[in-house]
């Protein structure tokens, strides 16, 4: 019984041998994996011509242009992450000669959602003005629901008016600002960014 023993023993001391040998030969490597959550964010504007052809009296008193209206650009965004719209004009109201100006107050903007996300409004209430100075929001991340999609998300439609004296435009009527007759322009910009 007690060589049962020794003999039982020195198999477990060999085996236990063996063991730690095999734990001391091995080779371990590391791969680091890293996840870049890189952001994406694409504007889709209709960027055709906007024109106001002022013809009638009425047209001079009243303005042209509405929330609803013909004057409108279709446009969307897609974006890895919430985001933004604003806007602003990049020169002054200038006249053919080159030298008139007219206020940029006299032109209004709207907006309406008609994508599937949640947004805020700033023309909810009424229009506002483009300014040259610095950018203005238009649609933008509401705080609380992700506005992050694909086009289909986060489509608008962006109505423009001139003359009709909304809230925050010109209260004066174009005809009462009396403005050299021909042609005026501007150009609007818009910027889709990324709201951290």
């Amino acid at each position: 019984m007690r060589t049962l023993k020794i003999l039982i023993a020195v198999v477990l001391v060999a085996v236990a041998g063996m063991a730690s040998a095999q734990v001391a030969k091995q080779d371990a490597k590391t791969i680091n994996l890293t996840a870049n959550l890189n952001t994406t964010i694409s504007l889709q504007l209709d960027e055709e011509d906007i024109v106001f052809d002022f013809v009638t009296l009425e047209d001079y008193k009243k303005g042209l242009g509405r929330k609803g209206g013909d004057y409108s650009s279709k446009g969307a965004v897609s974006s890895t992450t919430n985001w933004a719209l604003i806007f602003r004009a990049t020169k002054d109201f200038v006249h053919t000669d080159g030298v008139t100006k007219m206020n940029l107050n006299n032109l209004g903007l709207t907006a309406t959602f008609e994508g599937k996300n949640k947004i805020s409004n700033i023309t909810k209430y009424g229009t506002i003005s483009p300014v040259k100075s610095y950018y203005r929001p238009l649609l933008y991340y509401n705080g609380r629901d992700m506005n992050a999609g694909d086009y289909e998300d986060n489509k608008f439609t962006i109505y423009y008016e001139m003359g009709t004296k909304g809230r925050l435009m010109n209260k004066k009527s174009i005809f009462d600002q009396d403005l050299k007759k021909g042609s005026y322009s501007t150009d609007i910009e818009f910027l889709a960014i990324e709201i951290l």
